[in-house]
C-alpha cells in the first residue's frame, strides 16, 4: 500500500519545490519580519497581506513528540514503533516531522538537530528531523 503524500496546492508549492531542492523555504512577512507556517495569506502578527518565500536555517530543536506504537495509515505498520516531533526551528515556527536516524530511547525533549529530506517520489520530498545524538 502506497503512503499518502501532501497535497500540493498554489498556496504552498514553494514550500515542496524548496524541500525538493533541499532547501527548507518559510514564508515571511515583509512589513513585520515574522515567520509563518504553514502558509497563509495574511501575517497572523500584522495582518498584512505582504510577504515573501524565503531559506530558514533548518536547525531546531524537540519542543514535544510522541512515538507511534500502532500506525496511524495501514502503509505505515512495518515501520513501527517509530517517532514523531514537533520541532521549533530556531527561528520561532514550529513543524510537526518525523524523527529519523536517532533511537527512539534517545529522543528528549529541548534535543537539537537539523531538518534534512527524504525523497519519496521524483516530485515529492518530505522534511525530516535528524537530533544530534
Amino acid at each position: 500500500m502506497p503512503k499518502p503524500l501532501p497535497l500540493i496546492t498554489p498556496d504552498n508549492a514553494p514550500f515542496w519545490q524548496g524541500c525538493r531542492n533541499g532547501q527548507l523555504l518559510l514564508q515571511c512577512c515583509t512589513d513585520c519580519g515574522a515567520w509563518r507556517y504553514p502558509p497563509a495569506p495574511v501575517c497572523p502578527r500584522c495582518a498584512s497581506a505582504h510577504g515573501a518565500w524565503a531559506p530558514v536555517s533548518r536547525r531546531g530543536r524537540i519542543h514535544s513528540f510522541v512515538i507511534y506504537h500502532r500506525a496511524f495509515h495501514p502503509a505505515y505498520a512495518e515501520e513501527v514503533p517509530y517517532a514523531m516531533a514537533l520541532v521549533e526551528l530556531d527561528e520561532g515556527v514550529r513543524l510537526l516531522l518525523r524523527i529519523v536516524d536517532c533511537p527512539l530511547e534517545a529522543l528528549a525533549i529541548e534535543l537539537s538537530g537539523e531538518v534534512r529530506f527524504t525523497q519519496v517520489t521524483a516530485e515529492v520530498s518530505l522534511p525530516v528531523f535528524v537530533p544530534a545524538v
